[in-house]
């Protein structure tokens, strides 16, 4: 039984990784968030800026928010991926002491 169990030895410290990929979505988030505002501060309030923020807040608003769901869910997959690591790796052992 145990042979055909086959967790990869590091596939825990691979699921690690997303939590860097996370923070640097965070981070790109927040740069994005940034420019949202700059842009809310831009471009005044006649006839041009108001087509400019018509156009592009909206946009910058949904960036921020693609930003923000995407690291959540990196994140919520290296947490999941390194516990399903763990309970492949205890399964194996488990499996290595029944035979």
């Amino acid at each position: 039984m145990a042979e055909q169990l086959n967790a990869s030895a590091d596939l825990e410290n691979k699921f690690k990784k997303f939590e860097r990929v996370s923070e640097i979505l965070d981070d790109i988030g927040r740069r994005s968030d940034e420019i949202n505002t700059f842009n809310k501060e831009s471009a005044g309030n006649d006839e041009i800026g108001k087509t400019y923020h018509e156009n592009v807040d909206s946009a910058t608003v949904d960036l921020v928010k693609l930003f923000a769901t995407v690291s959540t869910e990196v994140e919520k997959l290296g947490l999941k991926g390194r516990r399903t690591s763990v309970m492949l790796h205890n399964a194996d052992e488990d499996a290595k002491r029944q035979v």
